[in-house]
Parts: structure tokens; sequence; C-alpha cells
């Protein structure tokens, strides 16, 4: 059961490793340009640094930055929602899919500060 712990511990990284992934990939092929999202590049770097150095204040740091940006996209999703004229299933899929990526970087965050909450009180004892 620990070896399972352990292997689970990751998941968060690993998480926000491919959603970075992704939001690269997806921003390169939209704009059909040479232009390089800088901002994926770095959280790209920085949850690689996070997953092989695992220091428990830039996990924390990293967890605070994601939970913030997802209140920010929630807020950002409920304000196009409001303002549409028209909301039919096209923007309830739209919806459907952004509200549940925001859930789930909420929830991934939360389980990766509480690891590392939980790591670092482990050390103090």
């Amino acid at each position: 059961m620990k070896q399972f712990y352990l292997n689970l511990k990751w998941v968060p990284e690993f998480y926000f490793i491919m959603v970075s992934i992704l939001w690269f990939y997806l921003s390169v092929n939209i704009q059909h340009s040479n232009n390089v999202n800088f901002p994926a590049v770095i959280l790209i770097v920085l949850f690689h640094m996070q997953l092989f150095m695992n220091d428990q204040k830039l996990g924390k740091v990293l967890a605070a930055i994601v939970a913030i940006g997802s209140f920010v996209l929630l807020y950002i999703l409920s304000q196009r929602i409001l303002n549409s004229m028209q909301f039919d299933q096209d923007s309830q899929m739209y919806t459907l899919g952004i509200g549940n990526l925001i859930i789930v970087n909420f929830i991934m965050a939360i389980l990766m500060y509480r690891k590392h909450r939980i790591s670092e009180s482990a050390i103090e004892a």
C-alpha cells in the first residue's frame, strides 16, 4: 500500500506538466506561426524542476499559483456565460469542458499543496 501511495503522490505534477504541454501544443497549432508560448514553456520547466527537486516551498508556491489561476479562469468563464447573448449547444459544450478543466486543476492544486504540507510537517516531527 505504501508503494501505491508513493506512485500516486506525483500525479499532480505529472498532470500539470501534461496540461502545460497541451497548452503549448494548442497555442502553436492554432496560431499557425512560429511564435513560442513562453508562459507554457516556463510552467513546463517549473513543474519538471519540482518533480525532480521535490522542494516543499516551490511546491506550495506552484500549487497556490495554479489555485489562483483556476479562480481567475472561473471568473472569466462566468463573465463569458453572463455576457453571452445565446447559450446554444456549442456554448454549453465549451462551458462543460472548461469547467471540468478548472475543477480538476483546483483539485490537483489542493492535492499538491496537501502533499507538501504533510511532508513538511513530517520533516519537522
